[in-house]
């Protein structure tokens, strides 16, 4: 009688939505002035090459547009809602955005150090290449988004939820993901050595082998 063998299938999170974005949209020929306050709307257009930083903004509301080498560093935004959005080579260096809202949104290469969005609502949200170190994302939700290539060093994912969130690639070192829920977060390929985490907030999460190592002593395993 052959034994009967059961194959361990492992759940993968949900598929990203990408930014619905016309591919008609015209360039919006504009001077810095179109970024400048208190309150910015932006809609169905292409921003390049627009600097924006150590400004202080009500309100910013991007829809169904593309910017490219805009800069928003050491900015401070009250409101930030972004639908339909990709963002390239883009910079929030030490800015700060308060209530900030992004469905359907890509940051590709974009300098996100030390971005501050506490609270955010992330919805089919990828942050792909660039550098995120120090960034601080504490009690956010990202649902059905993606971290692909790029480094989370020292960020603070503290009581988030990032269930079914892809991390691929990423450097995790010393990122704070304390108290957060991340059943079907999937961790496959990323560094997690120094990765600040409580043994039960893994309950759920996907791991490589090598993360599996790694995580063990979380738990209290040896592994002989």
């Amino acid at each position: 009688m052959k034994a009967l063998t059961r194959k361990t299938r492992i759940k993968l999170p949900p598929e990203r939505s990408a930014p619905d974005i016309s591919p008609d949209i015209p360039n919006l020929t504009a001077t810095d002035d179109i970024l400048m306050g208190p309150e910015v709307v932006v809609r169905d257009c292409i921003v390049e090459n627009v600097v924006a930083h150590d400004c202080s903004l009500k309100s910013v509301i991007l829809e169904r547009c593309i910017l490219r080498r805009v800069s928003f560093a050491q900015s401070r935004i009250a409101s930030l809602s972004l639908k339909d959005v990709r963002l390239v080579e883009c910079d929030f260096a030490n800015a700060e955005a308060n209530a900030l809202k992004a469905v359907r949104v890509e940051f590709l290469n974009c300098r996100l150090t030390g971005f501050r969005a506490v609270e955010a609502e992330g919805k089919d949200l990828l942050i792909s290449e660039g550098d995120a170190g120090y960034s601080q994302f504490r009690f956010g939700t990202f649902k059905t988004s993606e971290f692909n290539a790029c480094n989370l060093g020292e960020a603070d994912f503290h009581g988030s939820d990032l269930r079914g969130a892809i991390l691929k690639g990423c450097e995790l070192k010393n990122v704070d993901m304390t108290e957060a829920k991340l059943s079907g977060t999937d961790f496959r390929g990323s560094s997690v050595e120094g990765l600040a985490v409580h043994a039960a907030d893994l309950k759920g999460a996907i791991v490589d082998p090598a993360q599996a190592m790694i995580f063990a002593e979380l738990m209290g395993l040896k592994i002989c």
